[in-house]
């Protein structure tokens, strides 16, 4: 029987709580500070050259190479030291909330983050973390013997920090000079910690690392963009993305632009829906698919010949492709452990297809931007040079310093050494294993058994050689090269099992699949027409941020015969490698109007058919059913919402959709834009489509009112606009009345001004909208409430809490009425009673502009 045939044991609760009392009785390991240390990726850096450049002043943004052997040996250090420190928090204010607004939460900041504070710090400057509500407390652990085993543990000092200092080349934003534990844990930092959590749940901030906030800014796409984000989740970048598209221009109801939100897997997809429900922008497309092989969207049928004949869809393409990671050590120590060389030799081809797709999918003239977080040129410098070699000139380099001046960062490698594995991953675990605690005591038991005198047999010999190796390649390491020589540093890469070729030629034939061609530097010509120079490396001690490779490329003509080909190679690959399930007419929905007309019923068209009908009858060709696709909602229902709501028919036959499959519980709100790019070009037959849109109705179950569909409020203020019946302007004290009295509080008629409380009576059973007056057609400032009529003499707020909380923000800005969602005062509460006391002089301000371009520790 194979062992995907074996029966799983069946669930038996005597069994488990024998298993429980078993993991009970086992002696539990303490937490212990991870070693941030791998000799051989700190050798391989040192043998590629990562420490031959430096600053060329201490605030200088230029770079020059490093001359002498000491100068090398400082810059290394910088970087380890930077790279053992625990990453510094940073978030940024959303680009497309209204600018009033905007102005409000950066006061806000500046006035609180811009205050020093007295923190403790360990001996290596990380801010130490302690429970709060108990700043006394003994935060470290003990072992079974005494010792002190937690990562707070050790000797701390009193130091005046900076919370944050503004990012002077990303728009709004701003790193803290703690990480994200201490913000969570430290009291000093509690009321920003909760203000923080409420704007981010608001949509208002957004938590992003530093340098993940690059390559969107990088991009730089304008609101009337189509933009693709080929690998989003969890989909930091994505939102951001998508602030910029969701800008509506002067007059109109709705963007012009949208996003496709991509990522391989359906689960971490999911994720992504989440967290872009906090931006409310109904130009949002998220899908499931292998990002090397997202299809050619053609072009529909009422376009003209030219337009059919121009490749690609989108203006701007993303591709943060998935790499080894090893840029991300300072918050992911797990890097330091499980770094290997391998892993960039293995990720190296798919990253050189998802960019090749990328740029295949990109308009002429647009731009393609690549970005990895790791600092290896396997996965950087190569990467682009193929990608650049099978564009055949259809791609160039594009140096975005000029738009971004205050940025550090060193220009990409035009030559880098490549370095191999000496043994493969099979050999290393086997190692590893026969290496381990268990074994060890299983052979010395072996051996008290047959004898002290008797020889070991061959195996044995072999297994006592590899662990005097490995414990002989400990003891040899130094951290600190003895010299800089290139020849040494080769060896010395080579003593941790890391072997040079100096050409392809030299690579064994068995290794040849897995080291490539393409990871060897180009050839001087091709030095000469890439331009390498003009990507951008952040090394981690350079902004004090994580490690990160940025690279644009602009389409400047169609791709290359030979580049198309090597698409269609990719493509075939893809259909060997996945058993499609092909139906008899299912060759090409989006091709021809006879397919399409074959598969459905010919006397009706797809929206006098039921959608459970319609699902069963667009049976998904690649690999999916798309039962779940998005439809036009029932024709009879929009009619009632029309009548009820005062729409006009044009607006909502062309706007809401309902996932095909039953009866439908929610509309989804679709902009024009998204339908006609996407959803007409039959989008839905080649991919998986998780989510779209916003939700736009949701159905009741109480049938208590004439339409049981009442509005989504994540998308009232796009369809608020569109409503000429059951919609009230109020003014700022009824407005601030519905959201203290809480979400889906009863709130009393009589509580409202007279003309308000007399419409509210008035008016029947069921939603309603008010809007703030004075905004009624100012749709980015989204001052709409979803309401509810009761039986009672009362009405509903259908706002959740978290919304609820950025209402109080936005009104409290806007009118100067109602109340912020966390109060801030500028001095932070985190002395006691009696150092309060023992001071009778309030200490001086320090404004935010003051210490803006100070140091983090003073």
């Amino acid at each position: 029987m194979g062992r995907k045939n074996q029966k799983k044991k069946m669930w038996n609760r005597k069994r488990k709580l024998e298993e429980s009392e078993d993991k009970s009785k086992k002696d539990r390991k303490p937490y212990v500070k991870c070693i941030s240390s791998n000799p051989k990726m700190e050798a391989y850096y040192a043998a590629i050259g990562l420490h031959a450049t430096q600053k060329s002043g201490p605030d200088s943004k230029d770079f020059k190479p490093c001359l002498s052997a000491e100068d090398m040996e400082a810059e290394r250090v910088k970087f380890i030291t930077c790279m053992r420190t625990s990453l510094r928090a940073s978030f940024r204010i959303a680009q497309n909330i209204e600018q009033e607004f905007r102005e409000h939460l950066i006061e806000d900041v500046e006035n609180f983050v811009g205050t020093e504070i007295e923190i403790e710090v360990d001996e290596e400057g990380n801010a130490v973390s302690k429970a709060r509500g108990d700043t006394t407390m003994d935060v470290s652990g003990t072992d079974t013997e005494g010792n002190v085993t937690d990562i707070d543990a050790g000797k701390t000092t009193l130091k005046k920090l900076a919370p944050a200092k503004a990012i002077p080349y990303i728009p709004d934003a701003y790193q803290l000079s703690v990480d994200r534990r201490t913000i969570r844990r430290n009291p000093a930092l509690q009321n920003f910690h909760e203000w923080l959590k409420a704007q981010t749940d608001a949509g208002f901030v957004t938590r992003q690392e530093t340098v993940s906030m690059i390559p969107p800014v990088v991009l730089s796409p304008e609101p009337h963009h189509a933009v693709l984000d080929m690998c989003a989740a969890p989909g930091s970048k994505t939102s951001q993305l998508l602030e910029y598209v969701s800008s509506i221009p002067g007059g109109g109801t709705e963007p012009e632009g949208f996003v496709v939100a991509n990522d391989s897997d359906a689960k971490r997809a999911y994720m992504l829906v989440h967290q872009l429900r906090r931006i409310n922008s109904p130009a949002s497309f998220v899908t499931a698919k292998d990002a090397q092989f997202f299809p050619q969207l053609l072009r529909g049928e009422n376009t003209t010949d030219e337009e059919r004949a121009q490749e690609g869809l989108f203006d701007r393409v993303l591709c943060d492709v998935p790499c080894s990671g090893d840029g991300t050590g300072r918050k992911n120590p797990g890097i330091w452990k499980h770094w290997s060389q391998s892993a960039a030799h293995s990720i190296h081809p798919v990253q050189v297809g998802i960019g090749l797709n990328g740029a295949r999918l990109a308009k002429v003239g647009g731009f393609i931007c690549y970005s990895t977080c790791s600092m290896n040129p396997i996965e950087n410098e190569a990467v682009v040079a193929q990608i650049l070699r099978d564009a055949d000139g259809s791609l160039e380099l594009v140096d975005k310093r000029k738009d971004m001046p205050n940025i550090v960062a060193r220009p990409g490698w035009t030559k880098w050494k490549v370095f191999g594995e000496s043994e493969s991953k099979r050999i290393k675990k086997d190692k590893q294993k026969k290496n381990n605690e268990k074994m060890k005591k299983r052979r010395k038991e072996y051996e008290e058994k047959q004898g002290n005198g008797k020889s070991l047999d061959v195996e044995e010999s072999r297994v006592v050689d590899d662990t005097q190796e490995e414990e002989t390649k400990e003891d040899t390491w130094s951290e600190t090269p003895e010299s800089w020589d290139e020849n040494y540093l080769t060896k010395r890469a080579a003593l941790q099992g890391l072997l040079e070729y100096k050409t392809f030629e030299d690579v064994p034939i068995n290794h040849r699949h897995h080291i490539r061609q393409s990871c060897f530097p180009p050839s001087v010509e091709e030095v000469d027409k890439f331009n390498l120079e003009r990507c951008l490396r952040c090394l981690p001690h350079d902004l004090d941020t994580g490690g990160f490779f940025v690279a644009l490329f602009k389409k400047v003509s169609p791709l290359s015969a030979r580049a198309k080909r090597k698409a269609d190679e990719v493509a075939k690959a893809n259909s060997d490698k996945y058993d499609f399930r092909h139906s008899k007419n299912d060759k090409n929905v989006c091709e021809s109007k006879s397919s399409q007309n074959e598969s459905i019923v010919p006397e009706k068209s797809s929206k006098d058919i039921p959608s459970t009908e319609l699902a069963k009858k667009k049976k998904g060709g690649y690999g999916f059913n798309n039962a779940e696709s998005f439809v036009t909602a029932d024709t009879s229902l929009l009619h009632d919402l029309s009548d009820f709501y005062g729409f006009t028919e044009e607006f909502t036959n062309s706007q809401f959709y309902s996932r095909a499959g039953g009866k439908s519980k929610i509309l989804y709100y679709i902009t024009e834009s998204v339908k006609k790019n996407l959803i007409d070009r039959g989008i839905q037959d080649k991919i998986q489509v998780i989510n779209s849109g916003l939700r736009g109705f949701e159905r009741r179950n109480k049938d208590d009112c004439v339409v049981n569909y009442r509005p989504c409020q994540e998308s009232i203020h796009y369809i608020a606009p569109h409503m000429s019946k059951r919609k009230f302007a109020i003014g700022p004290k009824d407005f601030y009345n519905c959201l203290k009295r809480g979400s889906n509080a009863a709130i009393p008629c009589e509580s409202f001004s007279e003309p308000i409380c007399k419409k509210l009576r008035e008016t029947s059973l069921g939603a309603f909208v008010f809007v703030l007056e004075g905004y009624e057609l100012d749709i980015s400032k989204k001052m709409y409430l979803v309401m509810w009529r009761c039986r009672g003499d009362a009405v509903n707020c259908l706002v959740c809490e978290a919304e609820m909380n950025g209402f109080k923000s936005k009104l409290k800005a806007f009118t100067g009425i109602g109340e912020d969602i966390i109060p801030f005062t500028n001095n932070i509460e985190m002395h006691s009673e009696k150092e309060k006391h023992e001071s009778d002089e309030e200490p001086a301000q320090t404004t935010f502009s003051n210490i803006r371009d100070k140091c983090i520790i003073q």
